[in-house]
């Protein structure tokens, strides 16, 4: 347990949860933890797409992006009066084809992955803003949509977005695990010259990985369109930079070839506690960056002395 991926990240918050509550006793309470399960599917959908790239040897700032490009696409197609599952459809397609140009740039014309997709996400938030030209879409909500944002619940005080994500969580892990294409993931993360010999196709599986970020991009720009009841041109605006640390908090390695979803579970649970924290001890938000940003430092470093530790006594039983 303790030499996987992120398990040193979940030790820290199941540390870190008790100390909390003793200066906000409301933390532990059952409303306050199923808003924090309600919340922090937002972060971890797109995290395992971000867990896909980066596993790959890839990473993808554009994810903001295509969040509020899609919830655009979604909220503009429903107030024209197209049924609500083409439009969501439509939306999510629209996201896989954001992730596909980045894929071609980035295997074909052979840019670096860090500009392609800083470049995309310059380009799909100004299509957002020229769209709207700067006034959020509105009056797009049905009863249904109501639902798929997450504002009604559907199990106890669980809604529906939390078991989309626990789907697409258990699939991505069975792929990931059971399959040649996990395999082809991390052979491609690790060292793509030596998964071409081995006969592989790189070119092919980073596509697909960016195809499958941009996908549930979309995904999450869909609920959250419904979540928050307009589109705005910012919508989704740093979910880049959360997913990226949401992701290396739960073990991947930005260097490619290792990652885990449920790491991702655990790096963007953490994330959304220390939020939720920040929120409900009133701690101003002048700080919160600061604050965030520090305690993902300490967190990660925890994580990185657990996987130092367990390889220290993998070595030590090797050599006995």
């Amino acid at each position: 347990m303790i030499g996987r991926p992120g398990a040193g990240i979940f030790l820290f918050l199941v540390c870190f949860l008790p100390i909390l509550s003793l200066f906000a006793p409301q933390m532990l309470q059952e409303g306050n933890l199923a808003g924090i399960l309600n919340q922090m599917v937002f972060i971890l959908i797109p995290t395992l797409g971000m867990t896909i790239v980066i596993i790959s040897g890839g990473i993808d700032l554009s994810v903001g992006s295509v969040i509020g490009l899609s919830g655009g696409v979604a909220a503009f197609l429903l107030t024209v009066g197209v049924p609500m599952p083409v439009a969501i459809l439509l939306a999510i397609i629209s996201g896989a084809m954001i992730g596909a140009i980045n894929g071609l740039v980035i295997t074909r014309l052979k840019v670096p992955d860090f500009v392609a997709t800083l470049a995309m996400m310059g380009v799909a938030r100004g299509i957002l803003y020229v769209w709207t030209n700067g006034i959020p879409f509105r009056d797009y909500m049905g009863d249904a949509y109501y639902i798929i944002g997450g504002l009604r619940m559907i199990v106890g005080k669980l809604t529906l977005p939390v078991f989309v994500a626990l789907a697409l969580l258990l699939i991505l892990t069975f792929l990931l695990r059971r399959t040649h294409l996990g395999a082809h993931f991390r052979a491609t993360g690790s060292n793509a010259e030596a998964a071409k010999l081995s006969g592989i196709r790189p070119d092919r599986i980073k596509m697909l990985a960016y195809i499958a970020s941009g996908a549930l991009a979309a995904v999450t720009g869909v609920m959250l369109a419904g979540r928050l009841t307009t589109v705005h041109p910012a919508m989704g605006s740093g979910y880049e930079l959360e997913t990226i640390a949401a992701a290396v908090m739960g073990g991947a390695a930005l260097s490619g070839g290792r990652g885990s979803f449920w790491g991702a579970l655990v790096g963007a649970l953490t994330l959304t506690v220390i939020q939720n924290a920040i929120n409900i001890l009133n701690i101003e938000s002048t700080w919160e960056n600061v604050i965030i940003g520090s305690i993902i430092l300490f967190a990660v470093l925890i994580d990185r002395a657990a996987m130092a530790l367990s390889r220290g006594g993998s070595r030590r039983n090797a050599s006995n």
